[in-house]
């Protein structure tokens, strides 16, 4: 079967997976063929499956997920993708508090994406208003130290939340880390997932089942760190290209987003519950939502049991 299957986000790392599971042959011992695809925004995404135009979205971002669901389209998740976001808030040198950035203008890499939602936690957190007491500076580059640490020496922003990896870094050239987001969010947080609806998953639960399978098997070649050079290879020899703003000495290494990425393909449920009630807080669901409506966590248990079961012959 031809899986129509698309990413919303132009980011690379979006499509890294699925490219990794056809040219290893994941997807082809379930006998499935996917056809690989960016839509450009998260809306494009679910408007493009719920019309049927496509099959499968693979990193549809979980409030767009929840609004639509609570709209009435029947949508659902079927599997993770990053189910946390392992960051830091960096501050300039000389910023010891994020007190200290009220007035300041505050990076971000785009206008809405997660980074303003997570910067505008911790700011509240502190009793900073992110609405009247900050700037934000949308376009600044990727979460790297060598991309965000000049910006902060030129004064074009006063603190970005960069990746974990990363901390040491800034800590040794004297900058100052203003929060961890692990300790904001214990509990991960559910960033984006793999969704389909409720038709295609009832006509076509076996593909469904097929493509989870190598979707796990391509996460876990991912975190796997001995496998980093093979996974550059296959990306060097596919049709995915870097984007203009990424710092490519990030793929060096693990790629420091590779540790949100769930070993069993599934969903941080307590991680959603922490997006919804940021939606029902901020009221684009109804406060009746639950998780459950949109969790459809049997097809990606399915697709364990039969690895495991493979595994063990």
């Amino acid at each position: 079967m031809i899986l129509k299957v698309a990413a919303g986000h132009y980011h690379l790392f979006h499509r890294v997976a699925p490219t990794i599971a056809k040219a290893k042959g994941y997807f082809s011992s379930e006998t499935l063929d996917v056809a690989l695809s960016a839509t450009g925004t998260d809306v494009k995404s679910l408007q493009a499956l719920t019309k049927g135009d496509l099959h499968l979205i693979i990193d549809l971002k979980s409030p767009v997920a929840l609004q639509g669901k609570d709209r009435g389209d029947d949508v659902y998740f079927v599997g993770g993708f990053l189910n946390t976001y392992p960051g830091i808030l960096v501050g300039a040198k000389g910023i010891r508090s994020i007190a200290d950035l009220s007035g300041k203008k505050i990076g971000l890499r785009e206008p809405n994406g997660v980074q303003l939602t997570l910067s505008s936690m911790v700011l509240q957190r502190a009793g900073v208003d992110p609405q009247k007491d900050v700037t934000f500076v949308p376009h600044t580059g990727s979460s790297s130290f060598k991309s965000i640490a000049p910006k902060l020496d030129q004064g074009l922003i006063q603190a970005r939340i960069a990746h974990s990896a990363y901390a040491e870094d800034f800590r040794n050239a004297g900058y100052s880390v203003l929060a961890d987001l692990k300790d904001y969010l214990p509990d991960g947080y559910q960033l984006r997932g793999i969704a389909a609806t409720g038709p295609f998953l009832q006509k076509q639960s076996e593909a469904v089942v097929g493509f989870l399978k190598g979707i796990i098997r391509a996460y876990r070649f991912m975190k796997d760190t001995a496998n980093h050079p093979e996974m550059m290879e296959i990306i060097r020899n596919s049709d995915l290209e870097f984007e203009a703003d990424m710092d490519q000495g990030m793929w060096e290494e693990e790629y420091p987003l590779i540790p949100g990425i769930p070993a069993d393909g599934s969903i941080n449920r307590k991680g959603l519950e922490v997006i919804l009630q940021e939606e029902k807080a901020l009221g684009r669901v109804s406060q009746s939502m639950t998780a459950d409506q949109i969790l459809r966590l049997e097809f990606v248990q399915q697709a364990l049991r039969e690895l495991e079961r493979a595994s063990n012959l």
